[in-house]
């Protein structure tokens, strides 16, 4: 995490906004107040699909209260989302992300959003969460700690409490271009020759993608009690992705009916 934590704080120091969607019209020289306004206004649209997917598949009368949003960033999510509920924490690995999330929610005068670098600095009496959310975060972690931030997250939710998390699950790429990730993740030095290659400035910090084994995602959320799911696939280029929608502790689902032996 030392790693990414440090990456992300060079990315969240330049062009924080950009680094949020990768999309070039975010960058900074591009950032006039109608593209801000933009950058806003496409995570409500996107908030409003949310709940719509999940008051369609998991739970009608969904309407939270307190949320949690996990690699919040500048908030993008975080403050429609606090339009939408009584509360919610924004949790992000760059400090200078978290401080252009709190100049974001002052000047949207909300008082109900809280942020922070470390998921653990939650209070450990506060209140489980109605909704968990995260969307193209985990990508960017490493996949042993991936995981086990996957179940805090989970843990965090209160009985049917819904969440809704994205990973990146495959990447159709060459070989040639995985051996060349591999070698930018593993070998001293690979990713600063590479950057020279591709002429970016020796020192650029890597934008790593990692994907997820989907049947570890599943097997956790069984062990985790959540049975009610949903699933929407994504695609980014050549990263193939899936939204994971689940309910947990949503009662008895009752034991899967047999249809006898596969011929």
């Amino acid at each position: 995490m030392r790693t990414g934590k440090r990456n992300w704080e060079k990315f969240g120091k330049k062009d924080p906004y950009y680094w949020v969607t990768t999309d070039s019209k975010y960058k900074d020289g591009s950032l006039t107040v109608d593209v801000r306004k933009d950058f806003f206004e496409s995570a409500d649209k996107y908030l409003d699909s949310t709940f719509k997917v999940i008051r369609t598949h998991l739970d009608s009368t969904f309407s939270p209260q307190r949320a949690f949003d996990f690699g919040c960033g500048v908030g993008r999510i975080t403050i429609p989302l606090a339009r939408r509920c009584k509360y919610v924490f924004g949790v992000d690995v760059a400090e200078s992300m978290i401080a252009e999330a709190r100049k974001n929610s002052r000047e949207q005068s909300l008082d109900n959003v809280q942020f922070s670098t470390q998921i653990n600095s939650l209070p450990s009496d506060i209140e489980p969460f109605d909704f968990v959310h995260s969307i193209y975060v985990f990508q960017h972690i490493r996949v042993e700690q991936g995981l086990q931030m996957f179940i805090q997250l989970i843990d965090l939710l209160k009985e049917n409490g819904i969440g809704a998390i994205h990973f990146v699950y495959c990447r159709r790429m060459s070989f040639k271009r995985k051996f060349v990730y591999w070698s930018c993740l593993h070998l001293p030095f690979f990713n600063n020759l590479n950057n020279i290659r591709k002429g970016k400035a020796f020192s650029a910090p890597m934008y790593e993608m990692n994907d997820y084994p989907l049947n570890e995602l599943f097997l956790i959320l069984k062990q985790k009690q959540c049975e009610h799911i949903y699933a929407r696939y994504t695609r980014e280029g050549p990263y193939h992705g899936i939204i994971l929608f689940f309910q947990k502790n949503q009662g008895d689902h009752g034991e899967f009916v047999s249809l006898g032996d596969v011929p």
